[in-house]
C-alpha cells in the first residue's frame, strides 16, 4: 500500500494548488481535477463544488453496505507557498522521507483518503463514508465553511463523526486553540517636525496600547494553563505610522492576534479591545482611536469518549489523546458533527524542508481503513 500511496501523493504534489488568496498560486483546480480522476477510476461519483470563484471542493460518498453510521473524511487541498524550493512540485524521496510542497500538510492525507476510495469502492463499509477534499483552509477556509452552510444540511442522514486528517504524528487530536485578530487606529494630524504646535502625533498613543498588551500577556500567563493546549497567548503583529523624517504622524495603526482557549467566552474578546482602546484614548493629546475585531477562529475541543475518539482508540490503541498548536477545519466541522485529527507524522509544515513518512502514511491508512470497515461503536 505504501507504493499505491506514494503513487497518488506524487500526482497531488505535481498539481500546483498554491493558495491565490495567500500566496498569489493558481488554487485547487488541478488538485481538484487530479481526485475528480482518481475517484471516478475506482467507481465512485464525484461532485465538484466552486464555493467561491476559483476555489474548488471534491466530494463523494462510499456507498454503505449496512445501515452503520455515516463518517466523514476531511482533507484540504491547497498549500501555501513555494518561496526558496527547489523543485516545489516534484515528490523526491530520501529514505523514509517524501518531499514536496504539501507533502505533509496536507496531500499526504488526500493521497490516503484517495486510497481509501479505492480500496473501499471494492469492498464496501458498513456504512456510508462521505469523503471531502476542501478549498482555502490556509487562508479563509471558504470550502468547509461552504460544506457545513450549504452541503451538510442536505443530507438526509449527517455524518455521526468526522475525521480532520491534519498532522498530527499519528496522536488523536481531541483539541486546538483559536484565534482573533485585533485592529486599533489612531487619527492624528500632521504637521511640519518643526511646527509641532500645529500637529497631533498619532503614534505616540501607540505606546499606551503597547504597555496594555504587555498587561494582558502578563495576566494571560498568570491563568492557569489548559492541561493539553497550554496558556492563551497574545502577539503583537504589526505597527504602521508615519510617512516621512521630518512629517508627525497623521495616522498610526496597531494589529494583534490573540490566540483563544476552549474556555474563553466570546465577550472577553471585546472587553479586552475596549482595555486596549480606552489606555489609548486616555493617553495625553487630542488624537482619536477607533477599534475593530475583522477576523475569529474559535478554538475547538471533542470529548475524550465522543463518538469518533472511541473510534480511533479502537483502531489505534497505542494513540495519545493530544492538544494540537495550530488552528484546523475541524472547529468549523465540530459545532456540527463531532470532529477529531488524525494525520501522519513528518515535518516543515509552510517550510522550505517539507516532508511526510512514508510508513506514516502506511499506517494512517490502515487505521483509518479499521475504522471505516467496523464502522460502530
Amino acid at each position: 500500500m505504501e507504493d499505491r500511496l506514494e503513487d497518488l501523493l506524487r500526482g497531488l504534489v505535481a498539481c500546483n494548488s498554491v493558495s491565490p488568496t495567500l500566496a498569489g498560486g493558481p488554487g485547487e483546480g488541478e488538485a481538484a481535477t487530479f481526485v475528480m480522476d482518481a475517484l471516478t477510476a475506482a467507481g465512485l461519483r464525484p461532485v465538484r463544488q466552486e464555493p467561491a470563484d476559483g476555489r474548488f471542493n471534491v466530494v463523494a460518498r462510499v456507498p454503505g453496505r449496512g445501515d452503520a453510521p455515516p463518517l466523514l473524511l476531511n482533507a484540504h487541498l491547497d498549500t501555501v507557498g513555494t518561496d526558496g524550493m527547489d523543485a516545489p512540485f516534484r515528490l523526491r524521496r530520501d529514505g523514509d522521507r517524501l518531499y514536496g510542497r504539501g507533502a505533509y500538510d496536507m496531500k499526504g492525507s488526500a493521497a490516503v483518503m484517495l486510497a481509501l476510495a479505492e480500496t473501499l469502492a471494492a469492498d464496501p463499509p458498513p456504512g456510508d463514508l462521505w469523503l471531502t477534499f476542501v478549498a482555502d483552509e490556509e487562508d479563509r477556509s471558504v470550502g468547509t465553511e461552504h460544506l457545513v452552510a450549504q452541503w451538510l444540511p442536505t443530507l438526509g442522514t449527517p455524518p455521526a463523526a468526522a475525521f480532520v486528517l491534519e498532522p498530527t504524528e499519528e496522536q488523536i487530536g481531541v483539541a486546538h486553540k483559536g484565534f482573533v485578530w485585533f485592529e486599533v487606529e489612531i487619527t492624528g494630524q500632521a504637521a511640519h517636525g518643526s511646527r509641532p504646535e500645529q500637529g497631533i502625533d498619532a503614534a505616540l498613543p501607540l505606546t499606551a496600547a503597547l504597555a496594555e498588551l504587555k498587561a494582558l500577556t502578563d495576566a494571560l500567563a498568570a491563568e492557569p494553563p489548559d492541561a493539553r493546549l497550554g496558556p492563551a497567548t497574545v502577539h503583537v503583529s504589526r505597527i504602521e505610522a508615519g510617512s516621512e523624517w521630518s512629517v508627525i504622524p497623521a495616522a498610526a495603526r496597531l494589529t494583534w492576534e490573540r490566540r483563544t482557549l476552549p474556555r474563553d467566552a466570546d465577550g472577553r474578546m471585546q472587553d479586552e479591545l475596549e482595555r486596549v482602546l480606552e489606555a489609548v484614548r486616555a493617553f495625553p493629546g487630542r488624537h482619536t482611536a477607533t477599534g475593530r475585531i475583522p477576523f475569529v477562529r474559535r478554538p475547538h475541543a471533542v470529548a475524550d469518549d465522543a463518538l469518533p475518539v472511541r473510534l480511533l482508540r479502537r483502531a489505534a490503541p497505542d494513540a495519545t489523546l493530544a492538544g494540537l498548536s495550530f488552528w484546523t477545519d475541524a472547529a468549523l466541522l465540530g459545532p456540527h458533527v463531532p470532529a477529531v485529527l488524525y494525520g501522519p507524522a513528518g515535518h516543515g509544515a509552510h517550510a522550505i524542508d517539507e516532508w511526510v513518512s512514508r510508513a506514516s502514511l502506511g499506517r494512517v491508512y490502515r487505521t483509518l481503513l479499521r475504522v471505516v470497515q467496523e464502522g460502530r461503536d
